[in-house]
Formats: structure tokens, sequence, C-alpha cells
């Protein structure tokens, strides 16, 4: 390839030259040459540039193209300056011209205004002598916008100086004159007439109107002129201005509104709003004398609330009229205003009608007469009805406004009579802990009428907060003077509920835990269900149920409860814990007939019964466990109400709480049912049965309810098994797991108590050093 050809490739060249090994031998030849021709390359470059910027650029004449450009453009440049030379000289004259032209137009228009000024000023001052204030408006109003927007700018000229000054002094004359006839015709000097009516009205008015300053002076002098009077007779240090005479005072301006409007209100323009505007002066008036008398009346000594009240009534009905009136156009601070600071008088006189309420309340009957609607105390609901009406006043009192004052004190006057009412009438009807429950029936109705009672309190005064902390700019301090009434009666519902579930029903459940221990487990025969159990249906189950064959029976304790309970969600929540409570005593009784007698591990260390008998129990257990699901279930139908069916959140929420105690159970009386013999089954099963349950204390315990001997060697081996399956657990559990001792623990904490004390050496290192138990402290152990 040609090294002239613009696609040309050195590596072709490169491998022909350097094809063979012995031509790297030339390779400094090779070199030496290439930069010769670099060299010469680059010179032959250079020449060519210096030649090229060297020769002229030339036309085919010879002549030089860039000469002959400069030589155009200055040509053109001579031409365009004479031409602009001309041009400047011919328009010249022409803007002299215009300049005059402008300024005899302007001069014209100036002296034509003015011309029409000086008129309108004339007309003015020849209408003002006969008072024709109607036929003076166009005039008046030419004159002032031209005296105060077109010659403004001219004061300096003297003559229209002059001539401005003089148009001030008449404009003042007319205000003046005006004011002097309204003050005629409000004094009553002049008569009034029709004629009077429309030069005043479509005249005078419409005057004042395109001079806003002067028109609010004439307003508020009419407001004074007609005000006056009132300011006279009704002065704080005279008796007819005592608070004792506000009605007075408020018929005095309903007089004198009546007044105006029949007599004077045709001379203003209703645009003006005369009316209005004397009923918002009268409110100011009025406001300030009214802060003065109730300070001087209220403050310092014993205030007469009867003179407050009916102070404050007359002035909340004097507002209503006037706000029906005026269509509730008069936008004035409200007189009620002025007895918002001593509202709180008016709260505390409500504590003797609360008083006699209270005398009432406590001689009344607590049940209320038809129990099927409702077991409310019936004072409750009257209680409540009484805050509302006294809520609804003191709203009415406080109007749109905002007072947290007054709603600080109603939240305390609630509160506290909230706080009598529960120690005073709700209090007592709690069966205290020293005393027997002698009538049962009598017991639940009285507690469960507690708890329905303080349900209705609780959720009726969150209403009452809720309702104050929306009208108050401060919430919070509305919430925390409710927060320990609704502690109490949180409390109150607490201590009805545990009476309830810890005094009531198990006085229906102490007769089956008697029956249970009473039985002969010695000699059990597994062939029907239990005494204790079928005793346990008849105390539980409602009279309705469908397979008791006995219909007249009374009803139980938890069948009583239900019915009377107001809410189902109590409902719900109450038979929750009877699941609970039936479930823990079951297993206490179970854990009281098999647990082993102390001392653990010695010669005087004797069991009751063989592990043989346990697993004949156990098996007793299974056919009763089934039994005891059986009625539960059958409760939960019975409680189930027309608003909830088996397909409601809460029926299937107890549905599994049930399920899962009786499986837990179930499991339980399995595991009482497996045998030893072989330690490697056991301790599957017992796997699978307590969910792999890796508490070492249960572990033992269950042991020796299954009657097993104190045999270490046995223990041994069974021990190796169990620690092989918690040997790789890396649970950390922040609760123990006590499978279904953790209904009541008291058993198995005693039991673990009991074994860190064996006092035989190798029992005791086996204890201590496997099993890992140590000795506690059993005060203080709850269930």
């Amino acid at each position: 390839m040609s090294l002239d050809s613009l696609n040309y490739n050195p590596i072709e060249d490169i491998t022909t030259i350097l094809a063979s090994q012995g031509s790297l031998d030339d390779i400094d030849e090779l070199l030496l040459r290439t930069r010769n021709v670099k060299l010469q390359l680059q010179e032959d470059i250079e020449n060519n540039i210096r030649q090229s910027k060297i020769a002229p650029i030339s036309n085919p004449d010879g002549g030089s193209v860039v000469d002959d450009v400069f030589q155009d453009f200055q040509e053109t440049q001579n031409t365009a300056s004479k031409i602009y030379s001309t041009i400047s000289e011919l328009t010249d004259g022409i803007s002299h011209l215009d300049n005059a032209k402008k300024n005899i137009t302007q001069s014209l228009t100036i002296f034509q205004n003015l011309k029409i000024l000086v008129d309108s000023y004339t007309q003015c001052i020849l209408l003002t002598e006969s008072n024709s204030f109607v036929e003076m408006v166009s005039p008046y109003r030419i004159m002032c916008s031209l005296s105060e927007s077109t010659f403004m700018s001219y004061k300096s000229v003297t003559e229209i100086n002059i001539l401005l000054s003089s148009i001030s002094r008449l404009k003042s004359d007319i205000l003046n004159k005006i004011k002097k006839i309204f003050n005629e015709l409000l004094s009553g000097k002049i008569p009034g007439n029709e004629k009077l009516e429309v030069q005043l009205r479509d005249g005078a008015c419409e005057l004042l109107d395109s001079n806003n300053s002067a028109k609010l002076q004439i307003i508020d002098w009419c407001l004074s002129k007609l005000l006056y009077e009132i300011k006279e007779i009704f002065q704080l240090d005279d008796e007819a201005g005592s608070l004792e005479n506000l009605s007075r005072r408020y018929m005095f301006f309903k007089k004198i509104l009546n007044n105006f409007n029949s007599k004077y209100a045709a001379y203003f323009p209703p645009s003006w709003g005369i009316p209005l505007a004397l009923a918002s002066q009268f409110y100011e008036i009025t406001k300030e004398d009214l802060d003065t008398l109730l300070r001087r009346e209220l403050q310092g000594k014993t205030p007469s609330i009867d003179l407050f009240m009916g102070s404050l009534q007359v002035t909340l009905d004097f507002e209503k009229y006037i706000d029906v009136r005026f269509s509730n156009k008069c936008k004035a601070e409200k007189l009620s205003a002025a007895f918002e600071p001593y509202l709180s008088l008016w709260v505390s006189h409500q504590d003797g009608m609360m008083q006699k309420k209270f005398l009432t309340y406590m001689s009344e009957s607590k049940v209320p007469e038809n129990i099927q609607d409702s077991l409310v105390v019936p004072s409750s609901a009257d209680l409540f009805r009484t805050y509302r009406s006294i809520l609804s006043q003191t709203l009415e009192l406080i109007g749109e406004g905002s007072s947290d004052g007054i709603l600080t004190s109603l939240a305390n006057f609630f509160s506290k009579w909230l706080i009598d009412y529960s120690s005073r009438v709700l209090r007592p009807l709690l069966l205290p802990d020293n005393l027997e429950i002698e009538d049962k029936h009598e017991t639940t109705k009285y507690t469960v009428l507690l708890v329905n009672t303080c349900d209705y309190c609780s959720t009726t005064i969150s209403q009452l907060e809720e309702k104050l902390a929306q009208l108050s700019s401060t919430p919070s301090n509305i919430s925390t003077i409710f927060l320990k009434t609704k502690d109490i009666y949180d409390e109150l519902l607490a201590k009805g509920n545990n009476l309830l579930l810890k005094r009531v029903i198990p006085l229906d459940l102490a007769f089956v835990w008697k029956e249970f221990d009473s039985t002969d487990w010695a000699h059990i025969a597994v062939e029907d269900y239990s005494r204790y159990i079928t005793t346990l249906k008849k105390v539980l189950t409602f009279s309705s149920f469908p397979n008791d064959n006995n219909k007249s029976q009374s009803k139980s304790s938890l069948e009583d409860i239900m019915h009377l309970l107001s809410r189902d969600v109590f409902k719900w929540n109450f038979f929750d814990k009877v699941i609970d409570l039936v479930t823990s005593n079951y297993v206490d009784c179970i854990t009281r007939l098999l647990q082993p007698l102390p001392p653990f591990a010695t010669n005087s260390s004797r069991r009751i019964l063989k592990p043989k008998k346990v697993i004949e129990i156990g098996e007793q257990l299974l056919l009763d466990i089934q039994l005891l699901k059986d009625i539960l279930n059958s409760i939960l139908e019975s409680v189930k109400t027309g608003s909830v069916t088996s397909q409601g959140t809460p029926f299937k929420r107890l549905r599994r709480h049930v399920e899962t105690n009786v499986d837990l159970l179930l499991h339980f009386a399995k595991l009482l049912v497996l045998p030893l013999d072989n330690p490697e089954a056991y301790q599957e099963s017992y796997c699978r049965l307590t969910d792999d349950n890796r508490d070492i204390t249960v572990w033992a315990f269950i042991m020796t309810l299954k009657g097993i001997k104190w045999d270490l060697e046995q223990w041994k081996g069974l021990w190796s098994f169990f620690k092989a399956s918690i040997k790789d657990s890396s649970d950390s559990q922040l609760e123990r797991n006590l499978f279904v001792f953790k209904w009541d623990n008291r058993h198995i904490l005693r039991f673990e108590n009991n074994l860190a004390r064996i006092q035989d050496p190798a029992w005791a290192t086996f204890v201590k050093d496997e099993l890992c138990i140590m000795p506690i402290k059993l005060s203080g152990v709850a269930k």
C-alpha cells in the first residue's frame, strides 16, 4: 500500500521489513533512515505553511481582494453618515412642532379642568347656602375628584393653591353644616319631614360617602349623640348602673334602638348600618362596665350567686335578642364574655344540687325494676343526665368561645362527684374480703350490678372527657383530671370480676373437687365417667343444656353471671377466665393426688400409688377429660348470642382456648399412662406430648407423679435420654415453660425446693450437678 494512501497501514510494511530474523541486525540503520525521512517531511510541511502565509490573496485582475473589501466598506460608511445628517436636518423642525403641540394640548386640558373645578366650587357654595345637598352631589364629587387628583401637583402655582385651600374650607363647612342639621334633628329642634329626609339621606350622606374620613366622623358623632343619655343615666357609681339594674339598661337600649328605627332611620342610607353600629357601640360600653361591676361584686367577698346568675341570664337573653334582630351580624365581643372568668362560681353552686341528688341516690334501690333490660344502677344514668344538662348549660353560657378555665372547673366538678359516687353508691355493692358469702345468688346479682355499672360509668366518663377535650385548647389537662377517676372505676370493675371468679364460681366448683379428693383412686375401675366429672357438668352447664333431663334445676352461678352481664365482651372474657380456672383446679387436684410427699430419697420416703395404679388413674382421667371438653363446648354454645355467630372472632377464639387447654390436659394424662420400661420410647413420647419441653424440673416432677421409686440408677438411666434430647438445644427462653403447671406453679416450685434439699449425698450430687436444681425461697411465690 502506498504511503500517500489515506488508508495506509504501517503494519504491512513493518511485517515485510522484519520478515526474517536477520533483519533485526539492521534495525539501527532502519531507525536512522526512518528518522531522517520524518525530519525531511516535517521540514517540507513547515516550508509550505510559511509560503501560504506570505503569498497574497489576489483576484484574477491582479489586485488585492482585502484592499477592495476595505475600500467598499469605507465608501458605504461615508454614504451612511451623509444620509443621517440629511434626515436629522429634516426631522429637527418636526420634533419642535410636536413638543409645541403637546404643550398646547396639555395647557388647554388644564385650563378646561380648572374652569370645571371653579364652576363646581361656585355651585357648591351657592347650594350650601340653600341646603340643597341632593343637587350638590354631582358638583361636589367633581370638585373633590379634581382637587385631590388633578391639581395637587400644581400647588406651587399661587392661584391654584389659593383655590385648593378655599375648596378645603368649603368641604369643612359642608361637614359642619351637615353635623349641625343632624344635631338639630336628633335633638328635636327641627321637625322632620320628607323633604329633609331626601336631602340628608340622598344628599348629605352621599356627599359623605365620597369622603370616608368625614363619613366615619359623622357616624361616630351620631352614635355618641344617640347613646349620650344611656351613658349619663347608667353610670357605675349610681344605683342605676349596678348589676341589679342591668335589665333596665338593656331595656333602655332597646327603647333607643326602636326610637331610632321609627324616627331617624329614614335619614340615613341602609348601607351605613347605623342600627348595627349602634348595637356594637353599646356592646363596647356595656362590656367595660360589666368588667368593673363583676370585679366589684364577686372579688374579695362572698358573692351573690343569685345576682350573678340573674345578671348572666338577662345578658344572654339580650344577646339572643340582638342576634335575632340583626341576623347574627353583630360582630362585637359578646357581653357574656365578661362573666366567663366567674363561671366557676356557677359550677361550684351546683354542689348543693348534687348533694340533694346523692341523698336520693343513697336512699333509692340500687337494683333496676326490670333486670332483663339492663342490670345497671339506675342512679348512674341519672347522674350522667345531670352532667349532660350542666355541660349544655355551661356551653350555652360560654357560647362559641373557648374558656379553658370553666372547662377545667367542669372537669374537676365532674371528677369529684364521680369519685364520690363510686365510694358512696358503688363500693358498698362489693362484698368485703372478710365476709363470707351467705346468699350466692344475691352476691352474684349485686357484684354483676357493680361490674355493669362501672363499665357504663367508665365508658361515659371517656365520652365526657372527649367532649371537654375537644372544646379545650389544652386537652391534656382535661385527660389528667379524669385519669384518677377512670382508674378508680377500672379498679372497682376488676375487683368485681375477681370476686365472681375467685369466690363465687369456686363455691360451685368446691363440691366437685371434694368429690375428686374423696374418690377411691387406689381401687379405680375404668368403666364410665367419674362421679366428680358428672357433678362438674351439673354445676357448670346451663339449665337449657340439651342432654340434661332435669329441666327444673336452678341456674348455676356461671349461668347466672352470664345472663346478668350487660355486654357480650364481658361474657366472652369472663368465660375465657373460667376455662383457665377449671383447668387449673383440675391440674391442682391431680397433682395433689399424685405428688410425692417429703422427705425425698430417704428410707422413710414412700409412695401411696404405684406406677401401675397411676397408669389406671391416667386412663380414667383421659375418659373424664373428654367429658370436660364436651362440657366446656356446651357452655360456649350456650353463651353464644344472637349478635355473635359460630363464625365470629370471639367464638372462634374461645373455641381455640378450650381446645388448647383440654389438649394440654389430655397430653398430661397420656404422660401418666406411659410406661417407664423403655426409657428411649418414653423420652420420645415425652417430647411429643410436651411439645419438646426442655424444663428439667417439669421432667422430674412428672416422673414423680407417675409414681417412680427413688431409685437413683433408674433415674440416671431415664435422665441420660432426656439429657441427650436437650443437649443440642440452643433455645434461650425468657420464661420457663411449665407445661400444665403454668396455671398454678405452686406445686412445681415446692417440688423443686424439696428436691434441692435432699440429704442423701449421692442424690444431692445428682440433683445439684446433673439436674442443676438449687434450693429456692418459697415466700412470695404467687399463683
